[in-house]
């Protein structure tokens, strides 16, 4: 676990028995979780291991100070220092890098008391996400005479509220709350937050015991990250399940039978709580999306779905019972919040495979992207069905839908929806410049041109660097900018005619044939 990040986050309460959280909105700019509600927390610093308390505790305590301005440390006496200027003072010393936390308690001669912060649990974050962070979650009580206020930074809101407000203000729409912040939001529902460690318990156990976390981003949109042959650098493809009334899979991917399994799992309880499933629906045909298909079709006697191209490409290994195709509608029935006629739109997004959907929810503004865009990485697009100009073509086309949040296949959900879709394409546009500038007069092979591009790239993953540089050699050829010759490429020479008119005599005006750059004389 060296690649996962040690983080700690308080529950904060306005005291015993109080139903109200305070809870934080992290800056829309924020990559992880950006413009989500989340409990106020972050990673374990070096320095939290040398405060006299356990180290994800004094994570705790500096956290909550930095981003809520509650100090949850005591004097001599037992007593809380109350809220102030002079704490207020030390709070932006602080956050401006100087003075550091333990220097700060050791001037006011406050000590940390574990006892304060109550232990509920801890999570890992799925390896969904480029950044993994094993979180341990504590409830701690305000104290007397302090205030939570959240100073814009990274944060740009922070209040208070009972969790059956906020799970209903998200069950609108109105919100955005990270997954785990959601689940024990669900576990303190309408109970004192005190109750929390207790009713969260069997959520911290199954997840020990291996199960699929529920991480639902949207209201009846849950993501099951599996394990599956995905191309590297990712190891997981998130499937979704979609709906409530109606319940869609979007891509099953796994063709490991004990992945298998954990998705089954994850289905039954589902289906357990009422959402049964209505049909699988595949955006595309490359293995890691379709490897459990057919058994979860014959295993819940549902049909697949899937565009015209992607059932043909099918043909022998999954059975496709509806053809889905631009601007079809996928019928959810009611939203969660009680409004008629949810569904999802289908989006013939080709340019990474031919039959490649996406689908679109106008209800909660969400964006089912697939393998449009990753948020780990770019794309793969390989020859001779990726076609990159048709894929950029698709990518400019995403950005006319609004789009609050939007769930790819390989990375986590981000609501920097419009900005991944405008990175990708600047992306793409960066590396057809240096495509450009590497070619030459003379013909250079695919490999040698690759590994100029992507110096520094693993040799094991050589192979797709060279298919990048195809397709965008390829699109180069149709902009009349590359040509093949021979094994190799070259730039291609362009004429540019120039209009010179007559000015000084009556007659046909002049042209001036201008090659640029400059072309191998004719043997």
């Amino acid at each position: 676990m060296s690649d996962v990040i040690e983080a700690a986050s308080v529950l904060l309460t306005r005291g015993p028995l109080s139903p109200e959280l305070f809870v934080v909105r992290r800056g829309d700019a924020l990559r992880f979780f950006g413009g989500f509600l989340a409990f106020p927390g972050g990673r374990v610093d070096p320095g939290d291991g040398d405060l006299g308390a356990p180290r994800a505790v004094a994570a705790a305590a500096r956290e909550l100070f930095e981003e809520a301005g509650v100090l949850l440390a005591r004097r001599p006496d037992g007593t809380f220092p109350p809220a102030g200027a002079d704490l207020d003072a030390l709070r932006r010393d602080l956050l401006d890098g100087r003075l550091v936390f333990a220097d700060l308690l050791a001037r006011l001669g406050l000590t940390i008391r574990a006892d304060d912060f109550t232990p509920a649990g801890r999570l890992v974050t799925p390896p969904f996400a480029a950044a993994r962070f094993d979180t341990a979650f504590f409830v701690a009580h305000l104290p007397p005479g302090q205030e939570a206020r959240v100073w814009p930074g990274e944060l740009d809101d922070g209040f208070w509220t009972g969790a059956a407000g906020l799970l209903d203000r998200w069950t609108r729409g109105e919100v955005l709350v990270s997954p785990p912040t959601l689940s024990l939001l669900e576990a303190s529902r309408g109970r004192p937050v005190d109750e929390l460690p207790a009713r969260a318990a069997p959520l911290f156990a199954a997840l020990d015991a291996g199960t699929i976390p529920p991480i639902f981003f949207a209201p009846g949109v849950q993501m099951l990250p599996l394990r599956t042959m995905a191309l590297p650098p990712s190891t997981h493809t998130n499937a979704y399940l979609v709906g409530t009334e109606r319940t869609y899979l979007l891509d099953p991917g796994p063709k490991d039978a004990d992945e298998q399994a954990r998705l089954f799992a994850a289905l039954d309880a589902a289906s357990a709580g009422g959402r049964r499933l209505t049909a699988v629906v595949l955006t595309h045909h490359h293995p890691d999306h379709v490897g459990a298909a057919a058994a979860c079709a014959a295993r819940y006697d549902v049909p697949v779905w899937a565009h015209p191209w992607t059932a043909e490409a099918l043909r022998d290994r999954v059975k496709v019972g509806r053809l889905l195709n631009d601007g079809d509608r996928v019928d959810l029935g009611a939203a969660p919040d009680g409004t008629p006629g949810w569904h999802l739109e289908a989006l013939l997004t080709p340019g990474h495979a031919p039959g490649h959907l996406a689908f679109h929810d106008p209800h909660y503004r969400l964006l089912f992207a697939s393998d449009m865009v990753s948020t780990q990485t770019s794309i793969v697009i390989a020859p001779p069905e990726g076609d990159l100009g048709v894929y950029l073509d698709s990518l400019r086309r995403l950005l006319t839908y609004d789009v609050r949040l939007l769930l790819p296949a390989h990375g986590g959900p981000t609501a920097r929806a419009r900005q991944t879709l405008l990175d990708a394409l600047e992306h793409r546009r960066r590396r057809e410049e240096q495509l450009r500038a590497a070619l030459t007069d003379e013909p250079r092979g695919v490999a040698d041109l690759a590994a100029e591009l992507y110096r520094g790239l693993p040799a094991k993953l050589a192979r797709l660097g060279e298919l990048q540089t195809l397709a965008g050699l390829e699109k180069l050829a149709r902009d009349g900018s590359a040509e093949r010759a021979g094994d190799g490429w070259r730039r291609r020479a362009t004429v540019e005619c120039i209009h010179l008119p007559n000015v000084l005599f009556s007659g046909s005006d002049f042209f001036l044939a201008r090659v640029s750059p400059a072309a191998p004389p004719v043997s």
